[in-house]
């Protein structure tokens, strides 16, 4: 794919790390916006992280369909990009937010499979979960797409998957319920490139049709959120994954503008992993050093000084990363 045809890829990475950002400052509480949007912080989350997760089968989709692409490839090139870098968010989550991780569950973190066995047996890491769970992601569709080339084996396959997980969770407690909430969302990125055809019909429907897809996905959302269903319930389940799609789309859509060109996306997209690593203990330094209380002030502290020095950072450390990979002829 050129790099025109990416843009709205990046631009959607771009505006997902900087949602993530802002509700991770807790800007998003009840408190500030009012009880009338108490599930706010539910829909953006929901939003983000199922954007973040089609994103990954989407590019997933993407690199093994490249000539060279096979599987000690792709898994060297997931390892690298995301162990390191994750192994020292896991050392900042223990020394700088005071983590202690017991000695028996330490193996599970360091292996980054705290989504198989949290919060069951083990204690599930703010932020951190979402790398274990893009890791199982990988491992799963990864290994699927080695295997089974054909779109109807695939899904075939992935919901047979589910439902073990399904059952494996009900009977032994192993998975994180998000799992479920977002695991479709890994296939419909994969499908997404897949079919070329189907995406560029979909991108050329009336924007207002896909704004009422949105606007009543909202309203399902909200309806099941009421319920109180858990995020195993099959209704849970189409409701976000609804939810999900229909706002990737609208975003997708309106990134496919003049919008999506602006330079500040692709700067986000490369630093938005190194920022969703260090946002948290990178607060908490600022927090220390300068005395902060958990107030509205310090909310808006980390919502733009404190978000803004993430980026930078994270910026940063991915090039230098890569930079680095480079170097030593590791990607």
């Amino acid at each position: 794919m050129s790099g025109k045809r990416l843009m709205e890829y990046e631009a959607l990475r771009g505006l997902s790390i900087l949602l993530l950002l802002a509700l991770h400052s807790e800007v998003f509480d009840p408190g500030i916006f009012g009880e009338a949007l108490s599930n706010l912080a539910a829909f953006v989350a929901t939003f983000l992280l199922g954007s973040f997760f089609f994103l990954a089968g989407f590019f997933t989709e993407a690199s093994l369909c490249k000539p060279d692409a096979n599987a000690l490839r792709f898994i060297w090139s997931k390892f690298i990009r995301i162990y390191p870098p994750y192994w020292l968010a896991l050392a900042l989550f223990i020394f700088v937010l005071d983590y202690d991780l017991s000695r028996s569950a330490l193996a599970v973190y360091v292996l980054n499979l705290q989504a198989i066995f949290a919060p069951a047996f083990i204690k599930s890491l703010l932020t951190l979960w979402y790398i274990s769970m893009l890791v199982v992601f990988y491992i799963l569709y990864g290994g699927m797409l080695m295997a089974i080339r054909s779109s109807l084996g695939l899904l075939i396959v992935s919901i047979a998957i589910f439902f073990l997980a399904l059952w494996a969770h009900l009977v032994q407690g192993v998975f994180d319920p998000r799992f479920f909430q977002y695991y479709f969302m890994f296939l419909a990125g994969i499908l997404f490139y897949r079919y070329e055809a189907f995406r560029m019909k979909i991108f050329e429907f009336n924007i207002m049709l896909k704004i009422l897809f949105a606007v009543v996905s909202v309203a399902i959302l909200q309806s099941v959120l009421n319920l109180q269903f858990p995020k195993t319930h099959v209704y849970f389940i189409l409701a976000a994954g609804f939810f999900i799609l229909s706002w990737v789309l609208l975003w997708l859509t309106i990134f496919r503008t003049t919008l999506g060109r602006w330079s500040l996306w692709a700067w986000l997209s490369t630093a938005s992993f190194f920022a969703y690593l260090i946002h948290r203990p990178l607060w908490r330094i600022i927090d220390e050093f300068f005395g902060l209380e958990k107030d509205l002030s310090t909310v808006m502290i980390h919502l733009i000084p404190g978000a803004i020095l993430a980026l930078i950072l994270g910026y940063l450390l991915q090039r230098g990363y890569d930079r680095l990979l480079a170097g030593l002829r590791l990607k």
